[in-house]
């Protein structure tokens, strides 16, 4: 197996998962080697080592396995020579980041009560725990169609609706258009879900991004058009808030336990959100 271009390809799935910012803090420099049966995973500073520790390694470990076919354990050194500064100093955290981005967009991040707020814009909180639930292709969608709008200040709850063709969409996320738009498949009498159309052939919708995005209610999308000459118009939640209940259960466990910390420091208690 040649690690080199396996990271360089996990590289390239994991910048789609994440902010920019935070990919570039942590992760743009690395580079990658195996030892001792592991992917040892050189980052430019002890705060990213610290950081993709404890913030994002569930993440990276679970595309590292999808790229390489099977499971590899995971190890992140600091790299040699690399300027160690110190959390404060020269070297801004990626959540810190994230908030000075919210503040250029004209958010407010208000002491809230989720209750009365509903969503809100927790960067930080959105990438590790919103992405997943969404799915890769999803959550890419997402970030395309929320960067688009250029709006400064953004008092919508959603961003005003852009048409998209479906090969071009594709093309910069990337993926297949059946990805997108899911797909009709064959199937036998009695499937879940299974129709039969006009011919008398039984067939399920299978779901795509868009499909998942419109169930759970961060986009709203419009088809116009027939065949070739079909377009979409998009319009996506500005910000996300709180998962749900039934949502946190479609988490891995692990970030499941990591979700419960962050609902702890932040005020919350998690019994109480899960009930």
């Amino acid at each position: 197996m040649d690690y080199t271009t396996l990271w360089d390809t996990v590289l390239a799935e994991l910048q789609m998962q994440m902010t920019q910012a935070m990919f570039d803090q942590c992760l743009r420099s690395t580079t990658a080697i195996e030892r001792e049966g592991a992917l040892e995973v050189a980052v430019g500073g002890e705060y990213a080592q610290e950081w993709l520790e404890n913030r994002l390694r569930t993440g990276v470990e679970q595309t590292v396995a999808r790229v390489a076919g099977e499971p590899l354990a995971v190890r992140f050194v600091v790299a040699n020579g690399a300027a160690k500064k110190a959390r404060g100093e020269e070297e801004a955290a990626p959540q810190e980041q994230a908030s000075e981005e919210a503040e250029e967009r004209g958010f407010v991040l208000p002491e809230f009560d989720v209750h009365e707020l509903g969503w809100f814009p927790v960067a930080e909180y959105e990438c590790r725990f919103w992405a997943p639930v969404v799915g890769r292709i999803g959550w890419r969608v997402w970030e395309i169609v929320r960067r688009a709008d250029k709006r400064k200040k953004k008092k919508t709850l959603f961003t005003p609706a852009r048409r998209w063709t479906a090969p071009a969409l594709a093309e910069m996320v990337p993926c297949g258009r059946q990805a997108l738009l899911g797909v009709n498949r064959k199937c036998e009498p009695g499937t879940p879900g299974a129709v039969s159309d006009e011919n008398g052939q039984w067939r399920y919708h299978q779901a795509g991004a868009f499909d998942r995005l419109e169930e759970l209610g961060i986009a709203q999308i419009e088809q116009e058009g027939e065949r070739r000459h079909t377009s979409y118009w998009l319009s996506v939640r500005v910000s996300l808030g709180l998962l749900y209940p039934g949502l946190i259960r479609e988490l891995p466990g692990r970030l499941q336990v990591q979700h419960d910390r962050w609902l702890e420091a932040h005020g919350f208690e998690p019994n109480d959100w899960r009930a």
